[in-house]
């Protein structure tokens, strides 16, 4: 429990004495008083009102009166219908700068719990390019790791990735028609034109194209025929592009799944399905009737014999469960799959499968000139993108540092870079769609990633020129309103992310350093730590090294390394 967790209870123990047996008080009647003035923490007499048939007004006037103040407490009164608490900075001030020293990068961490947590997400298709449109599935899912860790729980990422879908059969067909081979252009780029031109093919002559297409599709799901070796061979290509992305960007994943592992298992419960009159053949088709439960019809087998994302979907979860038993497991997958997973989730609890599932759902990266489709080809490939990120901010920052040497300047723009990329996504809500900026994602001021680090650099080159001067808890000399503002954010911070986990919304975390870095510019600006004296300099430098800890702690929840300088 946090320190001001533990101000909270305090002041839970204390409104249960004054309101009596009547009401109880809990965690969720607290709220934040909407001006830092009135308080740090506020509890509403309107449940209590209603519970006692009273005037909420009179009973806030009461309930103070009653109120004493130590410990956490400074002082209560009543405003209107609400208690406001203002809490003793020194008490509060001293608990959460010794937690943050003694915590270093645990702080904001629970501890550890038994509930196991599947986070399935980076799930891109082989024999396509990966593109900027991937990068909020990887980036929230590896930050959905994070902060359920954090929170607690035992986590274990997994990824699953398509290698033997349609597109691949596709994407082998145009191949063996053109009879082109890469040669110097890049083999992922080569899959990616020739998946374009079989998709053009297949508009300009459809039963033809989806005729050979699946027979294709067919022989490789029994891995015979002609093309299962150029499916080894390009399926390698992919596989190591994706694994080498996944590397580059810090993701996670305990283990990969693959379509083509499935084949076997999803053809044995598809009949077990059937057996058990939960599947049904329908016009030559395989499908699990979801009307009533108003989700339509789930298709499992095409007529050609073919198997859809779907029977495959059922296959894994019970992979899954065999491989790790999971308490709980969630699916991190863009909104417009949202109708498929409920239908997964319909067919396998008709199926008998007992544990919970979840659908973490997010809107899709968008570009000025539309959405991106690999089928259309208008896709910005990721190392394309990440390579135009950095260029941009190496000129930036050679330009601020024309004495860095250039692998001093290489380091920091790629950290810019990444942080810009990677915050710029993670900030905004789930259910809101991004058009990405790219010039405004790298701006070192606002709500973005390279404003966060430039705020963690600042704190470090503080204490740096500091050098070995001594340090100290709160005391009595923070008593500016920087200072009090800057430690309400420290000492909320392992709140924040609970609240953040429970809600699984990694956007709060964004907003809470980038409200930590706010404060702290104001602090700056206001105190000059490095010429006080005594201590007064003790006390604020603890504080700025609390502010450097909880950015880089909320930064790692995030996936954003910090820099020495910028």
């Amino acid at each position: 429990m946090s320190a001001f967790q533990d101000a909270k209870r305090q002041i839970l123990l204390d409104l249960k004495s004054a309101v009596g047996k009547e009401f109880t008080p809990t965690v969720a009647d607290l709220t934040t008083p909407p001006d830092a003035k009135l308080g740090e923490v506020a509890f509403p007499c309107f449940a209590l009102a209603k519970a006692t048939k009273r005037n909420p007004t009179e009973l806030a006037s009461e309930i103070a009166a009653k109120l004493e103040t130590k410990g956490f407490v400074a002082r209560a009164v009543a405003a209107g219908p609400f208690v406001n608490f203002t809490l003793d900075m020194k008490a509060l001030g001293d608990a959460a700068l010794g937690e943050i020293v003694a915590q270093g990068d645990a702080y904001g961490k629970a501890p550890p719990g038994k509930t196991r947590v599947m986070v399935e997400f980076a799930n891109p298709n082989t024999h396509k390019e990966a593109h900027v449109g991937h990068l909020r599935n990887f980036f929230v899912g590896q930050a959905v790791v994070n902060l359920l860790s954090a929170a607690g729980y035992e986590v274990i990422p997994v990824s699953y990735i398509n290698d033997l879908g349609t597109h691949v059969a596709k994407t082998l067909w145009m191949m063996k028609k053109s009879g082109e081979l890469p040669g110097k252009e890049d083999r992922i780029a080569f899959m990616g034109r020739m998946y374009t031109e079989a998709v053009r093919a297949e508009e300009a002559d459809p039963e033809a194209v989806k005729k050979e297409v699946s027979v294709i599709h067919r022989d490789l799901e029994e891995l015979k025929g002609p093309y299962v070796s150029s499916w080894k061979k390009s399926r390698k290509w992919s596989l190591a592009e994706l694994h080498a992305i996944f590397k580059e960007l810090g993701l996670t994943i305990d283990k990969t799944y693959y379509e083509s592992e499935l084949i076997g298992e999803t053809k044995r419960l598809v009949e077990d399905l059937r057996h058990r009159s939960i599947a049904v053949q329908s016009e030559g088709a395989v499908i699990v009737d979801l009307t009533p439960e108003k989700l339509g019809v789930n298709l499992l087998v095409k007529s050609d014999g073919t198997l859809l994302y779907n029977a495959k979907d059922l296959a894994l979860a019970y992979r899954k469960e065999d491989d790790f038993h999971p308490d709980r497991s969630l699916y991190v997958v863009d909104g417009r799959q949202s109708l498929a997973l409920k239908q997964l989730f319909a067919t396998l609890k008709r199926a008998g499968f007992q544990k919970e599932l979840g659908h973490v759902s997010y809107e899709f990266i968008t570009l000025k000139e539309g959405a991106m489709s690999s089928r259309k080809g208008n896709i910005i490939r990721y190392e394309s993108f990440r390579d135009e990120m950095v260029a941009l901010a190496r000129a930036e920052t050679a330009k601020r540092h024309q004495d860095w040497a250039a692998k001093k300047v290489e380091k920091v723009a790629r950290a810019v870079a990444f942080a810009a990329i990677r915050f710029g996504v993670l900030k905004q809500d789930l259910d809101k769609a991004i058009t990405f900026d790219m010039q405004e994602a790298l701006s070192f001021d606002g709500f973005t990633g390279p404003y966060l680090l430039y705020t963690c650099a600042r704190a470090k080159s503080l204490l740096k020129k500091a050098g070995r001067a001594k340090r100290a808890n709160a005391g009595d000399a923070l008593t500016h309103p920087t200072e009090r503002a800057l430690l309400m954010k420290l000492a909320r911070f392992p709140e924040t992310v609970h609240e953040s986990a429970s809600a699984i919304h990694p956007s709060g975390i964004a907003q809470c350093l980038f409200d930590l870095a706010q404060a702290f510019a104001a602090f700056y600006e206001a105190v000059n730590v490095l010429e006080s004296q005594g201590a007064a300099k003790a006390q604020r430098l603890a504080l700025v090294d609390a502010v450097r800890q909880v950015m880089e702690n909320g930064l790692a929840l995030l996936g954003i390394d910090t820099v020495e300088e910028m």
